[in-house]
Parts: C-alpha cells; structure tokens; sequence
C-alpha cells in the first residue's frame, strides 16, 4: 500500500508540474497573440482552469512536504512533547476544515454545473470541483501526518 500512496505522490508531483508549465506557456503565448492583435480569446479560462487545480494539488504536496506556511516561532521554545501535541491539535483541526471544504466544495460545484465559461463549452463545475478533490487529497495525507504525530508522541512519552 505504501508503495501505491508513494507512486501516487510522484503522479501528483508530476501532474502539478506539468499543469504549471501549461499555464505558464498558454499565458506567454496569449501575450504574444495579443501583441500581434490575435488575442486568444479562451485562453484565459484555461489559464483560470489550470491555476485553480495547480494551486490546490500543488498545496497537498506542499503540506506532505511540510512546506505549507506555519509558525513555529512559538512553538520552538517549548519542550518536544508539548510542541508535538500543538502540532498534533493543529493538523486534527486542519482536517476539520478540510471535511468541511469537500463538503462544500461538493455543493458549490454541483450548484455550478450549468454555469460555464465564457468562451469554452465545458462547465465551470471543473473549476470548482478543484477545492473538494485536492481537499480530499489533503485529508489523506493529514491522517498519515495524524497517525505518525501519535506514533512519536508516544514514543516520546516512554
């Protein structure tokens, strides 16, 4: 299973990277079609598409990473296992929010089916859908973050 989650990981990794030199090509080629005065008209809401999914799956591998913004500047003063039990506090509240957010998330894109973009014919729904998915995503990987924080205050404990 391990093996799974981590190629899985690398599937995502690679999939945000790909989604972010996209968006960064189509946007460079939409100037340059402007410069022009051949404006790419739907490239902006591919552009809006691609930024939303990046910015979001791009977070899940952020915070398996630890890089996610925090702030330890309290926390670095304390003994191991009082730091480990705010850390612990902090990632089971992140994953309230995070059920709250597919929940959500959910809603808003099923309510945002028969909206669509400007100048594409798909629904905006794919746009709005990118909050639950990657919350989802980030639910798993703060339960394995969850599970692991136990393990080590336990261990410290002994």
């Amino acid at each position: 299973m391990k093996t799974v989650y981590r190629n899985f990981c690398k599937w995502e990794e690679y999939l945000c990277c790909t989604m972010f030199f996209s968006m960064v090509v189509l946007v460079l080629c939409s100037a340059i079609a402007r410069l022009i005065n051949h404006p790419l008209a739907w490239s902006i809401d591919v552009a809006q598409l691609l930024l939303a999914w990046t910015c979001f799956i791009g977070a899940d591998v952020a915070f398996r990473r630890d890089k996610l913004v925090g702030l330890d500047l309290f926390t670095r003063k304390l003994p191991q296992k009082v730091a480990q039990i705010i850390s612990l506090v902090i990632k089971v509240i992140m994953l309230s929010a995070l059920v709250i957010f597919i929940v959500y998330g959910v809603r808003l894109s099923v309510e945002s089916w028969k909206r669509s973009f400007q100048t594409l014919t798909i629904s905006y729904s794919f746009v709005t859908l990118s909050l639950p998915v990657a919350s989802f995503l980030m639910s798993i990987t703060a339960i394995i973050k969850i599970v692991d924080s136990v393990k080590m205050i336990l261990n410290i404990a002994e």
